[in-house]
C-alpha cells in the first residue's frame, strides 16, 4: 500500500484512509469510486449540496422534452447504491460552509 493512502496510528498499524469529497454528481462519485478502488479499507465520506449524487444532466433535454416524465431516472447512482456497491457514506442536502486544514476538520449544514 502507498503511503499516501495509510494513516498509521500510535501503535505503528495502518488504519485506513480517511477521505471526505466535497460535491458530488461526476467529478466527486469518480473520485469515490476510484479511492475506493484503491483502498478497500478506506473511510470514504462524500457530501453534496444538493439532493442528487450522480445526475445524467444529459438527459435534460429528454426531461424537457417529455420522452423522460420521472426526473428520478436521470439519477445514475444514489446513496443507497453507493454505500451497496461501494461502501461509501453519502450525505445529500449537506453543504460544507468551512474547510479547517490545519484541524482536518470541515463544517457542513443540512
Amino acid at each position: 500500500m502507498s503511503s499516501k493512502w495509510s494513516n498509521p496510528d500510535n501503535n505503528g498499524s495502518t488504519k485506513g484512509l480517511k477521505l471526505v469529497i466535497i460535491g458530488g454528481v461526476a467529478g466527486g462519485a469518480s473520485c469515490a469510486a476510484r479511492a475506493r478502488r484503491l483502498d478497500e479499507t478506506a473511510e470514504i465520506l462524500l457530501l453534496q449540496s444538493g439532493p442528487d449524487v450522480s445526475f445524467a444532466s444529459c438527459g435534460m433535454p429528454y426531461f424537457i422534452g417529455g420522452e423522460i416524465t420521472d426526473r428520478n431516472q436521470m439519477s445514475v447512482q444514489t446513496p443507497g447504491s453507493l454505500r451497496a456497491r461501494l461502501n461509501i457514506d453519502v450525505r445529500v442536502n449537506t453543504r460544507v460552509t468551512k474547510i479547517n486544514t490545519e484541524t482536518k476538520t470541515i463544517t457542513a449544514i443540512d
